[in-house]
């Protein structure tokens, strides 16, 4: 049975060294529930004081209404996928999947049957009588996750799972997860710093910093709506160009005197400095005197499907655009343009980047 994991006020100190120093969280019963941010940030450590592996310093983690912080690891009927499998070199498959039930004393039949029904979900049956070096990587971890699941555990705990695999194996792997966590249902906690894959697995994801959860919404709501910069530049990528706000105008005009109509503010009275983030794909390129931010490209790269321009604006700053490819020319390199902006798609903040001045952003964390 899946169990709701309620964190309240959880402080972790190593010594005098603070890394988690007041995180409130809720992640739902039966919920894929993402760690996402760069290294160091305390994603792990978290995952760690909820497995049991870490001491916690101040407040309380509950399973449900029930608070584990004193309950040894070993009686928290968790399921665990570790970055380096940690597979028994020496056991088939089979017997791989097999030991935490062994361990629990289960009879023979009642093995034999959960051992059947987990390899035939994460589609390993063929390699039962397989010992682990003759596995691909991907079949390795595939064995890491039923031997997690079988024991069916209230909570499975995932930290970076795929971070060992090549780039084509891993988009495999992510899809199959994220499949078998939905057929199972178990509540999910997984630990990525891979924006990508923390967008393509996720029911909700909480973006972290130094021990803070900055955003804790939906994919698509961390993307179009990022409650701050840090966010906007750490789930995909973002350009930041500083403009004038004008609440009561319901503009914004930027440094060379480009004027546009935005009417989307949330919090701005009157005029204050502003920073825009504008990403790759919201940008719009025009012709040289139409009206827009003045620019000068610099280069492209032609991706097939896509191509990105890198393109100096007015005050020297460089921005990167990406459109989708033409059967015409690439842009050349020197071409004077104009840049306008999907204005419903990008977002406004303060000028420290702390607070997004945009309406629309969603965020569990302080709701």
């Amino acid at each position: 049975m899946s169990v709701g994991i309620h964190f309240d006020h959880v402080v972790k100190k190593y010594g005098n060294n603070t890394i988690i120093p007041d995180l409130s969280l809720d992640v739902k019963e039966g919920e894929f529930f993402t760690l996402l941010g760069p290294s160091g940030c305390g994603k792990t450590t978290l995952l760690r004081m909820v497995a049991g592996f870490n001491t916690i310093e101040g407040g309380t983690i509950s399973f449900d209404s029930q608070v584990i912080n004193d309950i040894a690891p070993a009686k928290r009927n968790i399921g665990m996928v570790f970055q380096n499998y940690a597979v028994f070199p020496h056991m088939t498959v089979r017997q791989n999947v097999e030991f935490g039930l062994k361990n629990r004393k289960l009879p023979k039949d009642e093995i034999n049957a959960r051992v059947n029904e987990i390899l035939e979900t994460v589609k390993i049956t063929e390699y039962a009588s397989r010992l682990p070096e003759r596995l691909s990587g991907g079949q390795q971890q595939r064995v890491a996750l039923a031997r997690a699941i079988v024991i069916r555990p209230n909570l499975l705990l995932m930290d970076e799972p795929l971070s060992n695999l090549d780039a084509k194996l891993r988009i495999e792997m992510r899809n199959a997860i994220k499949q078998i966590q939905n057929d199972v249902g178990i509540t999910t906690i997984y630990v990525t710093h891979d924006q990508e894959e923390a967008m393509a697995v996720s029911d909700r994801i909480a973006v972290m910093n130094y021990g803070v959860i900055q955003h804790v919404s939906t994919p698509k709501s961390i993307y179009q709506r990022p409650s701050n910069l840090f966010v906007a530049n750490f789930i995909g990528h973002s350009n930041t160009i500083g403009a004038t706000a004008d609440g009561t105008a319901g503009t914004l005009t930027f440094g060379n005197g480009y004027t546009m109509e935005y009417d989307n503010f949330e919090g701005v009275e009157g005029t204050r400095e502003v920073k825009v983030s504008v990403r790759p794909e919201e940008f719009i390129i025009q012709e040289q005197g139409t009206p827009g931010v003045t620019a000068t490209v610099k280069s492209s790269i032609f991706l097939g499907l896509m191509t990105t321009y890198f393109v100096e604006l007015f005050n020297g700053e460089t921005v990167e655009i990406t459109e989708k490819s033409s059967i015409s020319n690439i842009i050349p390199n020197g071409t004077e343009i104009s840049l306008g902006f999907e204005k419903e798609k990008i977002n406004v903040y303060t000028t420290d980047g702390e607070k997004s001045l945009t309406k629309g952003v969603i965020d569990d964390a302080h709701a």
